[in-house]
């Protein structure tokens, strides 16, 4: 008798609890979705990298897979998910930001600060309207290496305030030690690394050269005990 009564009770404590999370599903649904802090993103975009639209349930899928989705986005950096029971899905997004342009076999990306490919641009922008630093012929799948270390010197450019936008800045090289930057045509061969000491000298040697007055054909960084000045024959 009391394991038919203990039986009974399981059951009923099922079908309740069942019923409860039916109920909760059809309740808690999403009822408006809140997109914030997109740039370069459209709602669109994000809305289709969610999965989810309005009348989904609001507990499912979770915040943890929502985040996981939405982070496949190159775009995106980080991502705040928020679900209140009324039925308001937001999603604070934060977006990376593209530091340079990538052109390499006749293919254009912008790139962010970590040498991430954000998205592909239209490989037929002049160069004299380009708006960012350009990398050049650095393959970005293969050539890692050349890659983070123009984008290094980038983000060193960018730190000390070094780029104008009125510059034409184009960045080459196969390796990071013969890595070149060329400044409204001037070649500066840079090398890897130690851009502070690099660019202190730098800007004692062209201060010298426009007092001079002199057509440089280039200038190179890589000695730490010298610069080389090669004029113009």
């Amino acid at each position: 008798m009391v394991n038919k009564r203990l039986i009974l009770i399981t059951v009923v404590f099922i079908l309740l609890v069942s019923l409860i999370i039916i109920f909760s599903f059809k309740i808690l649904v999403i009822r408006h979705i809140v997109i914030a802090g997109n740039k370069n993103l459209t709602e669109i975009q994000i809305r289709n990298a969610l999965g989810i639209k309005e009348g989904s349930s609001i507990i499912y899928p979770s915040s943890r897979i929502i985040y996981e989705r939405l982070k496949k986005i190159p775009w995106i950096k980080d991502v705040i998910i928020r679900k209140d029971l009324n039925g308001t899905l937001t999603i604070y997004v934060r977006e990376s930001d593209a530091v340079a342009i990538l052109k390499f076999n006749e293919k254009a990306y912008l790139i962010d600060y970590e040498a991430l490919l954000l998205e592909e641009i239209s490989s037929n922008l002049s160069e004299n309207k380009i708006f960012l630093p350009l990398i050049k012929d650095i393959d970005p799948f293969n050539n890692k290496e050349a890659l983070y270390a123009a984008i290094s010197l980038i983000n060193f450019l960018n730190s000390k305030k070094l780029l104008s936008p009125d510059s034409s800045i184009i960045i080459t090289g196969n390796h990071p030690d013969n890595l070149i930057m060329y400044v409204n045509n001037l070649k500066i061969i840079v090398g890897d690394g130690d851009f502070e000491n690099k660019f202190a000298k730098y800007a004692t040697v062209k201060a010298e050269i426009q007092k001079r007055g002199l057509n440089v054909e280039y200038v190179d960084l890589r000695f730490p005990d010298k610069v080389i000045v090669k004029p113009l024959e």
